[in-house]
Protein backbone atom coordinates (compact mmCIF):
# COMPACT_ATOMS: atom_id res chain seq x y z
CA UNK A 1 0.00 0.00 0.00
CA UNK A 2 1.35 3.51 -1.18
CA UNK A 3 2.01 5.41 1.94
CA UNK A 4 0.64 8.36 0.87
CA UNK A 5 -3.13 9.61 0.81
CA UNK A 6 -3.00 11.40 -2.56
CA UNK A 7 -0.49 11.20 -5.53
CA UNK A 8 0.00 11.54 -8.74
CA UNK A 9 2.01 10.33 -11.14
CA UNK A 10 3.14 11.27 -14.97
CA UNK A 11 -0.16 13.81 -14.99
CA UNK A 12 -0.65 15.51 -18.41
CA UNK A 13 -2.84 17.60 -19.80
CA UNK A 14 -3.64 19.33 -23.09
CA UNK A 15 -6.10 22.17 -24.20
CA UNK A 16 -5.76 21.69 -27.52
CA UNK A 17 -2.08 22.22 -28.93
CA UNK A 18 -1.39 23.85 -25.43
CA UNK A 19 0.19 21.84 -23.36
CA UNK A 20 -0.60 22.56 -19.60
CA UNK A 21 0.60 19.66 -17.96
CA UNK A 22 3.88 17.67 -19.24
CA UNK A 23 4.74 15.37 -16.52
CA UNK A 24 4.01 15.90 -13.13
CA UNK A 25 3.93 14.00 -10.50
CA UNK A 26 3.33 15.15 -6.95
CA UNK A 27 2.43 12.93 -3.64
CA UNK A 28 0.67 14.14 -0.29
CA UNK A 29 1.28 12.15 3.17
CA UNK A 30 -1.62 11.65 5.39
CA UNK A 31 -1.75 14.85 7.76
CA UNK A 32 0.42 17.54 5.80
CA UNK A 33 -0.13 20.89 4.47
CA UNK A 34 1.52 20.78 0.82
CA UNK A 35 1.57 24.06 -0.82
CA UNK A 36 1.64 24.34 -4.36
CA UNK A 37 3.21 26.86 -5.98
CA UNK A 38 3.73 28.39 -9.39
CA UNK A 39 3.90 31.18 -11.54
CA UNK A 40 0.46 32.75 -12.75
CA UNK A 41 -1.04 30.41 -15.64
CA UNK A 42 1.99 27.69 -14.85
CA UNK A 43 -1.23 24.78 -14.38
CA UNK A 44 -1.43 25.40 -10.38
CA UNK A 45 -5.54 25.41 -11.26
CA UNK A 46 -5.40 22.70 -13.62
CA UNK A 47 -3.83 20.22 -11.51
CA UNK A 48 -6.10 20.77 -8.47
CA UNK A 49 -8.82 20.14 -9.99
CA UNK A 50 -7.75 16.93 -11.72
CA UNK A 51 -6.65 15.97 -8.36
CA UNK A 52 -10.31 16.89 -7.07
CA UNK A 53 -11.35 14.84 -9.69
CA UNK A 54 -13.31 17.71 -11.59
CA UNK A 55 -11.75 17.40 -15.13
CA UNK A 56 -11.83 14.01 -17.02
CA UNK A 57 -9.48 13.17 -19.93
CA UNK A 58 -5.95 13.95 -18.53
CA UNK A 59 -2.69 11.30 -18.91
CA UNK A 60 -1.27 9.98 -16.04
CA UNK A 61 -3.05 8.16 -12.79
CA UNK A 62 -4.00 9.56 -9.50
CA UNK A 63 -4.59 7.75 -6.20
CA UNK A 64 -4.97 7.61 -3.18
CA UNK A 65 -2.63 5.41 -1.19
CA UNK A 66 -4.25 2.25 -3.13
CA UNK A 67 -7.74 3.42 -3.02
CA UNK A 68 -9.22 5.06 -5.98
CA UNK A 69 -9.94 8.54 -5.69
CA UNK A 70 -13.57 8.29 -6.64
CA UNK A 71 -14.10 6.27 -3.31
CA UNK A 72 -12.26 8.66 -0.94
CA UNK A 73 -14.10 12.16 0.46
CA UNK A 74 -12.30 15.29 -1.36
CA UNK A 75 -13.57 18.62 -1.64
CA UNK A 76 -12.33 21.40 -2.94
CA UNK A 77 -12.98 25.10 -2.93
CA UNK A 78 -11.72 25.92 -6.54
CA UNK A 79 -13.10 28.64 -8.86
CA UNK A 80 -16.28 28.47 -6.07
CA UNK A 81 -19.30 29.23 -7.35
CA UNK A 82 -21.01 32.32 -6.10
CA UNK A 83 -22.68 32.31 -2.67
CA UNK A 84 -26.31 33.30 -2.36
CA UNK A 85 -25.80 37.49 -1.36
CA UNK A 86 -29.16 37.74 -0.16
CA UNK A 87 -29.41 34.87 2.22
CA UNK A 88 -27.47 33.93 5.54
CA UNK A 89 -24.37 32.14 6.11
CA UNK A 90 -26.85 29.48 7.83
CA UNK A 91 -28.90 29.58 4.44
CA UNK A 92 -26.49 29.05 2.37
CA UNK A 93 -25.08 26.16 4.34
CA UNK A 94 -28.95 24.37 3.67
CA UNK A 95 -28.91 24.63 0.54
CA UNK A 96 -25.65 23.21 0.37
CA UNK A 97 -27.14 20.04 2.93
CA UNK A 98 -29.59 19.94 0.14
CA UNK A 99 -27.40 19.48 -2.45
CA UNK A 100 -25.31 16.87 -0.64
CA UNK A 101 -28.70 15.08 0.83
CA UNK A 102 -27.90 16.12 4.36
CA UNK A 103 -30.40 16.60 6.74
CA UNK A 104 -29.03 17.31 10.05
CA UNK A 105 -28.75 21.53 10.85
CA UNK A 106 -26.09 20.05 13.34
CA UNK A 107 -23.75 19.78 10.60
CA UNK A 108 -24.34 22.64 9.97
CA UNK A 109 -24.16 24.62 13.37
CA UNK A 110 -20.95 22.86 14.09
CA UNK A 111 -19.31 23.94 10.77
CA UNK A 112 -20.08 27.61 11.28
CA UNK A 113 -18.34 27.14 14.69
CA UNK A 114 -15.30 25.42 13.58
CA UNK A 115 -14.94 28.52 10.73
CA UNK A 116 -15.53 31.37 13.35
CA UNK A 117 -19.13 32.38 12.04
CA UNK A 118 -21.30 30.61 14.63
CA UNK A 119 -22.34 34.65 15.54
CA UNK A 120 -22.78 35.24 12.21
CA UNK A 121 -24.83 32.78 10.84
CA UNK A 122 -28.09 35.41 10.39
CA UNK A 123 -26.27 37.97 8.81
CA UNK A 124 -26.51 38.15 5.07
CA UNK A 125 -24.24 37.57 3.28
CA UNK A 126 -23.44 40.32 1.01
CA UNK A 127 -23.09 42.50 4.34
CA UNK A 128 -19.79 40.01 4.82
CA UNK A 129 -16.21 40.78 4.63
CA UNK A 130 -14.02 38.69 1.97
CA UNK A 131 -12.43 37.30 4.35
CA UNK A 132 -16.01 35.75 5.83
CA UNK A 133 -16.84 35.10 2.67
CA UNK A 134 -13.62 32.79 2.22
CA UNK A 135 -14.44 31.71 5.42
CA UNK A 136 -17.99 30.70 4.25
CA UNK A 137 -16.88 28.99 1.46
CA UNK A 138 -14.60 26.83 2.70
CA UNK A 139 -17.54 25.60 5.37
CA UNK A 140 -19.58 24.77 2.51
CA UNK A 141 -16.48 22.11 1.47
CA UNK A 142 -16.65 20.66 4.98
CA UNK A 143 -20.01 20.05 5.34
CA UNK A 144 -18.54 17.10 3.25
CA UNK A 145 -16.92 15.85 5.78
CA UNK A 146 -13.57 15.53 3.20
CA UNK A 147 -10.55 13.40 4.23
CA UNK A 148 -8.36 15.99 2.20
CA UNK A 149 -9.74 19.37 1.67
CA UNK A 150 -7.87 21.28 -1.73
CA UNK A 151 -7.83 25.03 -1.95
CA UNK A 152 -7.16 27.20 -4.81
CA UNK A 153 -5.70 30.64 -3.97
CA UNK A 154 -7.69 30.95 -1.13
CA UNK A 155 -5.93 34.41 0.63
CA UNK A 156 -6.49 36.58 -2.60
CA UNK A 157 -7.66 39.91 -2.03
CA UNK A 158 -7.37 39.42 1.79
CA UNK A 159 -6.08 41.59 4.34
CA UNK A 160 -3.69 40.66 6.75
CA UNK A 161 -6.19 40.16 9.10
CA UNK A 162 -8.17 37.57 7.25
CA UNK A 163 -4.57 36.26 5.84
CA UNK A 164 -4.08 35.22 9.36
CA UNK A 165 -7.55 34.06 10.51
CA UNK A 166 -7.44 31.65 7.58
CA UNK A 167 -4.25 30.33 8.53
CA UNK A 168 -4.90 29.58 11.56
CA UNK A 169 -8.27 27.98 10.34
CA UNK A 170 -6.41 25.80 8.06
CA UNK A 171 -4.02 24.71 10.93
CA UNK A 172 -6.76 24.09 13.33
CA UNK A 173 -8.57 21.56 10.56
CA UNK A 174 -5.02 20.07 10.68
CA UNK A 175 -4.46 19.86 13.75
CA UNK A 176 -7.76 19.02 15.40
CA UNK A 177 -9.46 16.66 12.31
CA UNK A 178 -5.80 15.49 11.15
CA UNK A 179 -7.39 17.17 7.29
CA UNK A 180 -5.00 16.50 4.82
CA UNK A 181 -4.83 20.08 3.13
CA UNK A 182 -3.62 21.16 -0.48
CA UNK A 183 -3.19 24.68 -0.97
CA UNK A 184 -2.25 26.56 -3.58
CA UNK A 185 -0.66 30.19 -3.63
CA UNK A 186 1.40 32.37 -5.26
CA UNK A 187 2.12 34.61 -1.80
CA UNK A 188 5.30 32.66 -0.84
CA UNK A 189 6.00 34.11 2.44
CA UNK A 190 2.35 33.27 3.98
CA UNK A 191 2.65 29.50 2.22
CA UNK A 192 6.12 29.27 4.13
CA UNK A 193 3.78 30.05 7.49
CA UNK A 194 0.90 27.79 6.19
CA UNK A 195 2.24 24.37 4.81
CA UNK A 196 4.94 21.82 5.99
CA UNK A 197 5.97 20.78 2.41
CA UNK A 198 5.40 22.33 -0.64
CA UNK A 199 5.58 21.60 -4.44
CA UNK A 200 7.39 23.74 -7.22
CA UNK A 201 5.36 23.72 -10.77
CA UNK A 202 7.39 25.02 -13.53
CA UNK A 203 6.92 24.14 -17.28
CA UNK A 204 4.39 21.35 -16.80
CA UNK A 205 6.01 19.32 -14.29
CA UNK A 206 6.33 19.64 -10.39
CA UNK A 207 10.65 20.56 -10.58
CA UNK A 208 11.36 19.98 -6.34
CA UNK A 209 9.50 18.87 -3.74
CA UNK A 210 10.95 19.96 -0.07
CA UNK A 211 10.08 19.81 3.36
CA UNK A 212 9.57 23.45 5.26
CA UNK A 213 12.37 21.49 7.71
CA UNK A 214 14.95 21.12 4.99
CA UNK A 215 14.38 25.16 3.75
CA UNK A 216 14.82 25.72 7.71
CA UNK A 217 17.95 23.47 8.07
CA UNK A 218 19.69 25.06 5.18
CA UNK A 219 18.88 28.28 6.57
CA UNK A 220 16.78 29.41 3.50
CA UNK A 221 13.66 30.58 2.66
CA UNK A 222 11.00 29.09 0.39
CA UNK A 223 11.55 32.07 -1.87
CA UNK A 224 14.88 31.25 -2.48
CA UNK A 225 14.49 27.64 -2.99
CA UNK A 226 11.46 28.48 -5.60
CA UNK A 227 14.03 31.09 -7.49
CA UNK A 228 16.89 28.48 -7.18
CA UNK A 229 14.74 26.15 -8.92
CA UNK A 230 13.19 27.76 -11.27
CA UNK A 231 15.69 30.12 -12.23
CA UNK A 232 19.00 28.14 -12.09
CA UNK A 233 18.13 25.79 -14.52
CA UNK A 234 18.61 22.83 -11.40
CA UNK A 235 16.99 19.11 -12.66
CA UNK A 236 14.35 17.92 -10.80
CA UNK A 237 15.00 16.33 -7.78
CA UNK A 238 11.42 15.43 -6.14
Amino acid sequence: MSSYILSGEHISKRYGKNLVLRDVSIHLKQGEIYGLIGKNGSGKTTLLRILSGLIPGYGGKVTIGNIDKRECRIAAVINAPGLFLNMTAFENMKEQTILLGLHDDIDIKHTLKTIGLEEKADILVRDFSLGMVQRLKLGMALLEKPDILILDEPVNGLDPDGIADLRELLHQLNREYGMTILVSSHILSELEHTASCFGILHNGEIIKEISIQEIQQNNSTLESVYLQYTKGGVCRNA
